[in-house]
């Protein structure tokens, strides 16, 4: 039918137009003096209060409703995994918190080739990460791993805690023979506790990247040689009277991502090395940027002796210190009914599901705002077409993270932290989920290398198993698994709705 401005079904539109950016802006946020409300509960790593995967790995108790409100974390297990296959890696759309059932949890671009994971990040996106779905409460974690390349483009392998204490490796494509290890205590971004450590080329070859995380001191060694060593008394704080150590329960996580986005800070910019070039000599080959990984090889130390445990099947926080001192071990459940409950009712959104896979608001995806490198971003990646994989021939050799769906959300320019999940069928939608989703990067000043110290190694061919990691430095920028709006659900559903209107 026409219609006029003055008809009630233009008004309703035109009134749905008008409300629309108000109500697509309601993210609530938590941080510093500011505690997510109970519709909301779980404050994820990225700032946002939510339900479902924002209570799952990197909700923060600090500034959640409650500190139960985050679901209890996977107690560590010891295990060497390599990658003949992608069975161990399970898509942050899918995962409910068991980790029993897979080893790692992902968004963006996996691929295997020749036995070796391959983590990418394609023209115009922000990147992949991946992270253990179990935790590490002290231990020694390796992982045999060549970083990627060029200006602009990061890769990391680092221990994260949901307080947001940290130990880093960082490599900076245009710096091949340096790696960065950096620690950082709840979050707070103490630019000079980075140093350099040298070595052989980190793109060319095959290197072990070990972290030793002990109560009293932590050492980063490469290829088995210590290349720095952090004494926990060296830390103190005499202001807080506290240890700025990191000291609670981690996810070993790995990821590539832009850190010379235009969009970035000037100082995360600088220290990456300047603006990403997307016509990278990779990009040009192979239609990504790309770090290999051979190996993760955890092994888990006992838990501090004061700890008090009531079980051996989680980590659970009993107030918002952060400290070590404010987690216990339980044998309470870390799965989630469903992406609609939260720790504080782990179970009730099972009630008004059909399945854990059936379509859940976007209250439940942490981080879900578009990430456009440079503006519109035009590239994308499909499930049918196959890329060409360094050392692989498209064959039986290579696999694909995400190929289980004929019509992935990888074709979503951008959307890589929503693959298998929003552009399956309408009635079988995925739930986004896992807040170990996006990755971000301190905003890190000029010359910070020029503050480090540098130990130089001689080049040595990496023996033992290792493993995994990625960059977060505490601060909310620089996404990698780039990610869909948070809005976009909801202004698809208003636009569905006045289109309905409009043709009625």
């Amino acid at each position: 039918m026409l219609w006029s401005a003055s008809s009630p079904i233009a008004a309703v539109a035109l009134f749905a137009l008008a409300v629309l950016p108000s109500a697509l802006a309601q993210t609530v946020t938590c941080g510093s003096g500011q505690l997510c409300p109970e519709s909301a509960p779980c404050c994820s790593q990225y700032g946002e209060c939510g339900i479902g995967a924002y209570c799952l790995g990197g909700c923060n108790p600090k500034y959640s409703f409650a500190v139960d409100s985050c679901a209890p974390q996977p107690i560590c297990v010891n295990g060497n995994y390599t990658f003949p296959n992608l069975n161990s890696l399970e898509p942050n759309t899918k995962y409910l918190g068991d980790s029993s059932q897979t080893s790692f949890v992902y968004s963006g671009y996996t691929y295997q080739s020749n036995g070796d994971l391959l983590i990418a990040m394609p023209n115009q996106t922000t990147g992949t990460v991946i992270a253990t779905s179990s935790y590490v409460w002290y231990g020694k974690v390796d992982v045999v791993m060549k970083s990627s390349r060029g200006q602009g483009v990061v890769t990391a392998f680092i221990l994260f805690s949901d307080v947001q204490d940290e130990i880093d490796y960082e490599f900076v494509g245009s710096d091949l023979g340096t790696v960065q290890s950096n620690f950082y205590y709840q979050g707070i971004l103490d630019w000079f506790n980075e140093q350099n450590i040298s070595l052989s080329d980190t793109y060319a070859n095959w290197h072990t990247y070990t972290v030793d995380w002990q109560e009293d001191y932590i050492q980063w060694i490469v290829d088995g040689q210590v290349g720095r060593t952090l004494y926990k008394n060296s830390t103190y704080n005499a202001t807080s009277g506290e240890y700025d150590f990191p000291q609670t329960p981690s996810r070993v996580q790995l990821s590539i991502w832009p850190g010379g986005l235009a969009s970035n800070a000037p100082g995360t910019i600088a220290w990456a090395g300047g603006l990403i070039d997307w016509d990278s000599p990779d990009i040009q080959q192979y239609g990504y940027d790309y770090a290999l990984i051979q190996s993760v090889n955890v092994e888990c130390y006992s838990p501090p002796s004061f700890a008090t445990q009531s079980g051996g099947k989680s980590y659970r926080y009993v107030n918002r210190n952060g400290t070590q001192e404010s987690v216990i071990i339980t044998d309470d459940d870390t799965v989630l009914g469903s992406f609609d409950d939260s720790g504080l009712d782990m179970s009730s959104g099972i009630l008004s599901s059909t399945s854990a896979t059936s379509a859940t608001s976007t209250q439940s995806i942490p981080n879900v705002s578009m990430v456009s490198s440079s503006g519109a971003s035009t590239a994308s990646a499909t499930t049918t077409s196959v890329p060409t994989v360094p050392g692989g021939n498209g064959g039986a050799d290579l696999q694909r993270g995400d190929s289980s769906s004929s019509s992935s959300s990888q074709s979503i320019p951008d959307a890589s932290m929503v693959s298998e999940s929003t552009t399956q069928s309408s009635t079988q939608a995925s739930s986004t989920t896992s807040s170990s989703g996006a990755i971000t990067t301190p905003s890190t000043g000029s010359g910070t290398g020029n503050r480090s110290t540098t130990s130089s190694l001689p080049s040595a061919a990496s023996t033992s198993s290792g493993g995994s990691g990625f960059s977060q430095g505490g601060s909310a920028s620089a996404n990698a698994g780039a990610v869909v709006s948070p809005t976009s659900g909801a202004l698809a559903l208003l636009v569905a709705l006045i289109f309905g209107f409009l043709i009625l």
